[in-house]
């Protein structure tokens, strides 16, 4: 693979360190080799491109997508009808918007018969061009649940233990439960909890001895209560988080993603759809919004995660749900950092999200200085994954 180098560049490495300016960032075999003044560089034998000033960042994290659903409002119902080939088509053409979109690696929470994991591995070996996917497979969910069209439904903690080691041998990089209902989908919804904490607890401790992480649905204060006493890695949603339970968060190292973009989506369709439906999402967004800022004032780590593959909600909309947790209490760096290094951090990916000598190299060029205009994030010049300019 030949030496690459952006030239000209404002380097903002993702750790939430200043920026710096008139900087050389030089990659070969897809790894970072050098990074420093432009007026240092060593260039021969090297494809340069001119960033003119431009911003280099790292490439952005998506931490919770749903590749295999169809963003339509019945997409969730109607994928269990559908041929599985058909799925895997679709999560196939996910990971791509996904990457064009600047967005090149992403956890996908939940897949149906766990086509992410195919996806996955085919990125991986080289016969897809595809955000990396860090892959669920298929959730965990209580007979009648919320998340039966990408779930297995398990009862009991001795099947929740077994459904864990399972998808792990299928090749899951993480679990995914669903604990409490949902705003949308068949079976349980609202902010019912409908797995017990020894299920729950089950589902942990098996996950952290295969030295996987645990990710759970949770809608509603006790669902969440019920998420951090069986020690939780991550809580998705967390609608109804009180401040108490922010606190605790932060005490127990767990992070949260709250996925504000499907209800705004929902919302902006508002005409168009059921009143219930309608009067059910406005709710949970109130409610939402309220705790998300509370969750971001009191330091909880908050990663923004799409939801992609939700009503209306393809993939791609990350820089949408990173302005929307800005407009919440974060600063356009903070988000930033939220969407590369931290990320990768809660996820145990060591080379990705920051830029630094021996790092994977993607990264992403923006014409505007993003801690200024987060949008520019949404029109970069050039992505590169691996080393590959896309």
């Amino acid at each position: 693979m030949a030496r690459v180098a952006i030239t000209g560049a404002t380097i903002l490495d993702g750790t939430g360190s200043d920026p710096i300016s008139d900087q050389t960032i030089l990659w070969e075999t897809g790894v970072i080799s050098w990074i420093g003044p432009d007026s240092e560089a060593i260039l021969d034998k090297t494809m340069i491109i001119a960033a003119d000033g431009g911003t280099v960042l790292p490439g952005l994290i998506d931490s919770h997508v749903h590749i295999s659903l169809a963003p339509t409002l019945t997409g969730i119902y109607d994928i269990e009808e559908e041929p599985v080939a058909r799925t895997l088509i679709r999560a196939a053409h996910g990971a791509g918007l996904l990457l064009r979109a600047g967005i090149t690696t992403a956890r996908d929470v939940g897949s149906r018969e766990g086509v992410a994991i195919d996806v996955a591995a085919a990125q991986r070996d080289g016969d897809l061009a595809g955000a990396r996917i860090l892959a669920a497979g298929r959730g965990l969910t209580p007979p009648g649940g919320h998340g039966q069209a990408m779930g297995v439904e398990v009862r009991g903690a001795e099947e929740v233990a077994a459904a864990v080691r399972a998808e792990h041998a299928r090749g899951a990089d993480l679990i995914k439960l669903f604990p409490t209902g949902g705003v949308l989908g068949a079976g349980t919804h609202g902010f019912d909890v409908v797995m017990t904490l020894d299920e729950m607890r089950a589902a942990v401790e098996t996950a952290h001895e295969l030295d996987i992480h645990v990710a759970a649905h949770v809608h509603g204060t006790e669902g969440i209560e019920v998420a951090l006493d069986a020690g939780i890695d991550t809580i998705e949603h967390g609608t109804g988080a009180t401040r108490e339970q922010s606190e605790r968060m932060v005490e127990d190292g767990v992070a949260m993603v709250p996925t504000l973009v499907p209800l705004v989506a929902l919302r902006q369709r508002e005409l168009d759809l059921p009143r219930d439906l309608m009067k059910r999402a406005n709710e949970v967004a109130a409610i939402q919004s309220e705790s998300v800022a509370t969750a971001i004032e009191v330091g909880v780590r908050v990663l923004p995660g799409t939801d992609a593959g939700t009503p209306f909600n393809p993939p791609g909309q990350l820089v949408q749900e990173m302005e929307l947790l800005v407009e919440l209490g974060m600063s356009n760096h903070e988000v930033i950092v939220a969407a590369t290094s931290a990320a990768a951090d809660t996820f145990d990916w060591d080379d990705v999200g920051v830029l630094a000598i021996g790092n994977v190299a993607d990264l992403l060029l923006v014409d505007d200085d993003p801690l200024e205009t987060l949008g520019t994030l949404s029109w970069p010049a050039s992505i590169i994954q691996d080393g590959v300019v896309i």
